[in-house]
C-alpha cells in the first residue's frame, strides 16, 4: 500500500489529488483527521511578493483557521512527535485556533516537521487519531506507522512544490500570463502587441491586471511572483512548446 500511496501522490495532477490521495494514506495508517500547511518562496524579501501559506487536509472547517503568512514562516513546528495543542498554540501564534481544537477534544497531536524538506520552503502535518485520542493511542499509532508517514508526508511536500499553487489574490487569466511570460522573455510592450497581434494598449491593460490580481506594484514583481507560484509557466503555454512563435505571418526568432 505505500508504494501505491507514494505513487499516488507522485503523479497527482493538482494540489487536490496529492491532497486527497495524503488523506486517503492518513486514514489507512488510522489518523482520521489532517492538516498541512506550507510556505514557499520564503527567501523573497518582499511579504507581498510571497505566496499566501497553504493549508489542505481534512479538518472541518469550523476549526480550520489559517495563519498570516509570517506566523507560519517564523512558527514553524521543527518537531517531529505527538505535542499538545496548547504547545502548537505557542508556537504557531494563534490560541484561538487550538483552543477550538481543545474544546473539539483534539488536544494531542501527532507532527511531523518538514523543515528542510524543500529548498526555500517550511512546512507541518497534523495528524489526529481521533476525538480525544490518548497520547499512548498516537504513540502506539507512531510506533506502526510513523515511517510510513513521514515518508508520505515529505513526499506530499516535494510533489507540491512542483505544482501550480493558488495565491492571495486571484489566479491570472491565460492571456495575463502569456504577456506576462514574453516580458520575463525580455520583450518590451510593442514586440509583444506584435507577437501576439493586439494593440500597445491592449498588452498594457493584461499587464495591469495581472499586477492587480498579483497584489503587487510593477511588472517586474508580476514576474517574479507568477513564477515563485508556479504560474508563469503551465501546461499548454505556447512559448514553452514552440521554438518558434508567428503573429500575423510573421517570423518572430530576430525579435529582441
Amino acid at each position: 500500500m505505500l508504494t501505491e500511496f507514494i505513487h499516488g501522490i507522485v503523479s497527482a495532477a493538482s494540489i487536490n489529488d496529492a491532497n486527497a490521495c495524503f488523506i486517503k494514506a492518513s486514514n489507512h495508517y488510522g489518523y482520521r483527521l489532517v492538516q498541512y500547511r506550507a510556505s514557499f518562496a520564503t527567501d523573497i524579501p518582499l511579504p507581498s511578493l510571497r505566496e499566501a501559506p497553504l493549508l489542505l487536509g481534512n479538518l472541518p472547517r469550523s476549526l480550520n483557521m489559517e495563519l498570516t503568512a509570517q506566523d507560519l514562516i517564523d512558527r514553524t513546528i521543527r518537531t517531529t512527535g505527538v505535542i499538545s495543542a496548547a504547545a502548537i498554540s505557542q508556537e504557531l501564534g494563534n490560541p484561538a485556533m487550538f483552543e477550538r481544537l481543545i474544546g473539539e477534544g483534539l488536544g494531542l497531536v501527532q507532527a511531523i516537521s518538514l523543515y528542510g524538506t524543500v529548498l526555500n520552503s517550511c512546512g507541518v502535518v497534523l495528524l489526529w487519531a481521533g476525538r480525544h485520542a490518548s497520547e499512548g493511542h498516537l504513540t502506539e499509532l507512531w510506533h506502526q506507522s510513523g515511517h510510513a508517514m513521514e515518508l508520505l508526508a515529505n513526499v506530499l511536500h516535494m510533489r507540491i512544490a512542483t505544482l501550480s499553487r493558488s495565491t492571495a489574490g486571484r489566479d491570472l487569466t491565460p492571456r495575463q500570463r502569456e504577456v506576462l511570460l514574453w516580458r520575463s522573455l525580455g520583450k518590451t510592450v510593442s514586440e509583444i502587441a506584435v507577437i501576439l497581434g493586439i494593440t500597445v494598449a491592449t498588452v498594457e491593460k493584461h499587464l495591469r491586471l495581472a499586477r492587480e490580481n498579483l497584489g503587487v506594484e510593477t511588472t517586474p514583481q508580476a514576474v517574479l511572483k507568477a513564477h515563485v507560484t508556479q504560474q508563469l509557466f503551465a501546461h499548454g503555454d505556447s512559448v514553452a512548446k514552440q521554438p518558434l512563435l508567428q503573429g500575423n505571418g510573421k517570423d518572430f526568432r530576430q525579435l529582441g
